[in-house]
């Protein structure tokens, strides 16, 4: 049923409201409550990464840049997939620039899917993929990943390609909210299923460096046979610790990058100068940071797991990623929602309820908590948690 609003306006997305992580900020702010809610770091980027954007700035990259990005930074970001990689991709015809991840995704789905085409959704997900679909007439088809691992459910996975003509599939590795990741076989796996399907696949890889525990990034890169039919996007935001510079890009061969960029020009255009200008700078002479970000956020998570052991959540695994679970189902049965609304207003702690990544709400009792803080804040926000003791947080209120 189509909804109008007081004035007439036709919605095309009647069912959505403002997102789970501006809501949870929002009363963060309200009740003072240390933010672990929303996907950001506390803490800032490199100095020299400031430093570059001034220079880059006063040395007058200040007007639109070129539609696919920055030659130099193009350059970098070829030669940062090739390290870790071992995929080289063309400079002129294969990299896009993008302002950040989610405009990625969006020019990426918009780009390719026409009313009544199908959209396989790996749930939970990430709250932009689905409306992304919705608004260019798509039609999203969930799959519920398996718990506590959030791996991928082989058998309904293949019934639902045989069931459905998908047109495209989403997989975000790793994954945000759990921290999962896929293993090389997985990732074969996935190929050999959608291969004779004629199935595109966007990876959402804005987390890639941040895989733990010695672990190997398996990205769709190192698959060559995927890469026929795959686009990867990744984040120099999440990367940086600059997640306001709202910076990506695209990894496509060129029949796919060609048709990404002519609505990527009448879109964005193209992306802010000066910190495409001090992002290449930065990658071209600070390889280091780079391979040294896993163990930075690997010590940040195994502390807040750490202190957060006299709290009583049960901590669920985390591979990857700057976020992690946990899950209150032993200590009551009041809803996500309403247990992450009392945890802000009542301990002063701030998380995302997971149910918000499911399209009907389902509710399996976890919350989503970020480690990507400052260690000052983190303490704080378990000083805070140890609170939970004293308070019936979890406990289903009946209403009279």
């Amino acid at each position: 049923m189509i909804e109008k609003s007081e004035k007439g306006v036709i919605s095309k997305l009647p069912n959505l409201g403002i997102s789970v992580f501006a809501r949870m900020t929002a009363l963060a702010t309200q009740y003072q409550a240390v933010n672990l809610a929303q996907g950001f770091p506390d803490f800032q980027p490199p100095d020299e990464l400031i430093e570059y954007l001034y220079q880059g700035s006063k040395d007058g990259f200040n007007q639109y840049a070129p539609m696919p990005g920055l030659l130099m930074l193009r350059e970098q970001i070829n030669e940062r997939i090739f390290r870790d990689y071992n995929y080289a991709a063309k400079v002129d015809t294969e990299i896009t620039v993008t302002a950040g991840a989610t405009q990625a995704i969006y020019s990426i789905i918009s780009s390719f899917i026409r009313p009544n085409d199908k959209v396989l959704i790996f749930e939970p997900a990430y709250d932009s993929y689905a409306p992304s679909v919705l608004v260019n007439g798509g039609v999203p088809i969930y799959l519920r990943l398996k718990e506590p691992s959030f791996s991928i459910p082989w058998n309904e996975f293949e019934n639902c390609i045989n069931e459905h003509n998908i047109k495209l599939i989403i997989i975000n590795n790793p994954h945000n909210p759990s921290g999962a990741i896929l293993n090389k076989d997985e990732i074969d796996r996935i190929e050999k299923i959608t291969r004779e399907k004629n199935i595109l696949i966007i990876w959402d890889e804005v987390y890639d460096l941040l895989v733990y525990d010695n672990r190997i990034h398996q990205s769709a890169l190192r698959n060559s046979d995927l890469m026929l039919r795959s686009i990867v996007v990744f984040s120099l935001g999440k990367t940086l610790h600059n997640t306001g510079w709202k910076l990506g890009y695209i990894i496509a061969l060129d029949y796919l990058t060609k048709e990404i960029r002519k609505l990527h020009q009448f879109t964005v255009f193209s992306v802010n100068t000066p910190a495409q200008y001090a992002v290449a700078k930065f990658m071209d002479s600070n390889t280091h940071f780079f391979s040294t970000l896993s163990k930075f956020y690997e010590s940040k998570r195994d502390y807040f797991y750490q202190i957060l052991q006299p709290v009583g959540l049960e901590m669920l695994s985390c591979m990857g990623s700057y976020f992690t679970l946990a899950s209150f189902k032993h200590l009551g049965e009041n809803s996500d929602e309403d247990s992450a609304i009392k945890l802000i207003s009542e301990i002063g702690v701030a998380c995302v309820p997971i149910s918000a990544f499911y399209h009907d709400g389902y509710d399996p009792k976890i919350l989503r908590f970020c480690f990507a803080k400052k260690e000052e804040t983190l303490e704080i926000a378990v000083k805070r948690l140890l609170r939970l003791k004293d308070h019936n947080i979890f406990a289903k209120t009946d209403i009279n």
